[in-house]
């Protein structure tokens, strides 16, 4: 009879043991771990691959994790991604951009990646990259993109119009900003479509200054640098100025409020980035991309920036910490690359990195992505981003009218950003 007990009790520890086995890290029955992944895609070939390395983590790990994706607007992200981070429902890692990026390690809510990256090559990752993303000795996001805005252009429009190819131009020396709004009015007299449609179509709303710095830039004007503001310069003002005219002199620019779409053949020309290209698989013409036109500066490449960070006041932040490092790590970047350009240099000057997007060719990767990596700076950002932007906003939609004065709101605009940039 005691033979029988001891069998019976040395079979529940093994049951036990077993169930816990079976249970993983949540202490669930066969329950895996929950990750919660916020980000602004929704492209299904993208996720894929996110969801694959998160599955490559778990086996990596030993154990079992689920990844609950949500793709939130590009439009609210922020927005609703600060709410959600002061919630119950927060995301466990996050995609967060380069203008939110002193706004959320002030806010502390961004996890301290050091311990997780301690096995990093941390000499591979660029550290102007990185700059953005640290605070002291301590890094709280890593970026996964680091991407140059370019040209997309409907060859077949241009051809149409009897224009110059970017890249034609840029062979005779003569891709400028004003021979760009030269082309478009070109375009849009000949063929009757939109020669030029902003960054995503938000380029008068939440996309103002990617749409506004590449010309800003070139013409030796900016946003704001350090604790100066310098959006009402002589140069930002004349590059305003000029894409104002591009809109309600020219009327070559999908103006405010048309919704005109370059990926469904309405505009010739876009603001791209190499995510965007999927956009023109099926596209129903043949397309083109070059590097942004220059101005009197010459060619100052902007690059928007994305990051990778794990939920600092997350139940799972060391797991979720561990999983940022393994998504940016170089055999997952090197995936990436094609769609999301790296900020690892070993990953960004190999033969790999130019053909790594079956869509673009090597040359073009070159010139428009890895040559504008290389020589680009971000986007403005700042920690009181966000009210920046709300209240600028108002603002700024004073210009989109025939008859605005541009140095007049822009002058109104920069006392705006004065009474944050300090």
């Amino acid at each position: 009879m005691k033979k029988i007990v001891k069998a019976f009790g040395a079979l529940c520890i093994a049951f036990a043991a077993a169930q816990a086995f079976a249970a993983g890290p949540t202490g669930a029955k066969g329950a895996p771990v929950t990750m919660k992944i916020a980000t602004w895609t929704s492209n299904k070939d993208q996720i894929a691959l996110l969801n694959s390395f998160v599955e490559e983590f778990a086996q990596k790990k030993g154990i079992a994790v689920k990844a609950d994706f949500e793709t939130i607007p590009f439009g609210e992200y922020t927005a609703k991604l600060s709410l959600e981070l002061q919630g119950n429902a927060a995301p466990d890692v996050f995609w967060i951009l380069e203008t939110s990026a002193p706004a959320f390690i002030r806010a502390k809510t961004l996890a301290n990646l050091s311990n997780a990256l301690a096995s990093y090559n941390r000499d591979d990752l660029s550290e102007s990259a990185l700059e953005l993303w640290k605070s002291g000795k301590a890094v709280y996001a890593v970026p996964f993109s680091t991407s140059p805005f370019f040209i997309l252009y409907n060859a077949d429009l241009l051809k149409k119009a009897g224009v110059k190819t970017p890249e034609q131009m840029i062979k005779d020396g003569t891709w400028t900003w004003e021979n760009f709004r030269t082309m478009c009015k070109q375009i849009k007299d000949k063929t009757g479509v939109w020669a030029y449609q902003t960054v995503d179509g938000g380029g008068y709303g939440d996309r103002i200054l990617h749409n506004l710095c590449p010309i800003i830039r070139s013409y030796g004007g900016d946003v704001w640098q350090g604790n100066k503001v310098l959006i009402n310069t002589p140069e930002s003002v004349k590059a305003i100025s000029l894409f104002h005219n591009m809109v309600f002199k020219d009327r070559s620019v999908v103006p405010p409020g048309d919704q005109s779409d370059f990926y469904a053949g309405n505009a010739a020309m876009t603001v791209g980035q190499v995510s965007r290209v999927s956009k023109l698989v099926s596209a129903p013409f043949a397309w083109g991309m070059a590097p942004m036109p220059a101005g009197p500066k010459g060619n100052i490449p902007v690059i928007g920036q994305a990051a990778i960070a794990a939920n600092a006041r997350g139940k799972k932040a060391a797991l979720a910490s561990e999983l940022v490092a393994y998504m940016t790590s170089e055999s997952c970047v090197a995936r990436m690359a094609g769609i999301w350009p790296p900020a690892r240099k070993s990953v960004l000057a190999s033969a790999a990195f130019l053909s790594s997007n079956p869509n673009v060719k090597p040359e073009q990767m070159k010139a428009s992505v890895a040559d504008s990596i290389a020589t680009g700076r971000v986007l403005p950002s700042h920690a009181l981003y966000t009210q920046i932007q709300v209240e600028s906003r108002m603002v700024w939609d004073k210009l989109w009218k025939a008859d605005a004065d541009v140095k007049a709101v822009v002058d109104e605009v920069a006392k705006v950003y004065s009474k944050y940039i300090k």
